[in-house]
């Protein structure tokens, strides 16, 4: 009788691995075989300079991945929370993370979503963001968002250097830039990015 048991617990096991591994195998090694589109970049994608690599490291170092995600679901309430001007924001595809070791997609929304973040402020409303981000100053307190950034939760990167500052953002005006999405007022598409 114990055999017996014995018997079914160890076709259980291997049966279960089976299934483990047919599920494993359909949903990470198959997609890179069947749609070589869905991981392999698109020739406007360029990798990161060493400034954004630098701010790449920032980004890590401070934690931020564990408050914003970098990507848009296909979900149409993250479409047009995360859009620019009334645009909705598209989902987020593998591709875009083929230069991006390790990923920081994130499983935990804290902060907002920051997959096409890139150039919706200027580099200096992200400096500004960065030292006081319930307050950013005269310049952008008239700004729709200003009402929703004085009840942030973010902590201020003040005591990071201007350099590393400056290399953050550079990194943070990558997000999103390599899917041109957004339009100007006459519906023309942008990918302006900051010199």
């Amino acid at each position: 009788m114990q055999l017996l048991t014995e018997r079914n617990i160890a076709i259980l096991a291997v049966g279960a691995f089976g299934i483990f591994s047919v599920g494993v195998f359909c949903t990470t090694v198959l997609p890179r075989f069947v749609d070589r589109e869905l991981m392999d970049p698109k020739p406007n994608m360029r990798p990161y300079t060493e400034q954004e690599a630098r701010g790449r490291k920032v980004y890590l170092a401070e934690g931020c991945v564990y408050c914003h995600t970098q990507q848009i679901r296909h979900l149409k309430s993250d479409q047009k929370r995360y859009g620019w001007r009334l645009v909705d924001a598209p989902p987020s595809k593998g591709w875009e993370y083929a230069y991006d070791n390790p990923h920081f997609i994130g499983t935990k929304r804290t902060g907002p979503d920051l997959g096409r973040v890139g150039g919706k402020y200027s580099s200096e409303w992200h400096w500004s963001h960065f030292k006081n981000p319930r307050d950013l100053g005269e310049k952008f307190r008239n700004l729709p968002e200003s009402k929703m950034q004085q009840a942030s939760i973010m902590p201020s990167y003040a005591y990071l250097s201007d350099e590393q500052i400056k290399d953050l953002t550079a990194y943070i005006q990558t997000l999103g830039r390599n899917v041109n999405w957004r339009k100007d007022k006459d519906g023309q598409l942008l990918n302006d990015y900051e010199e």
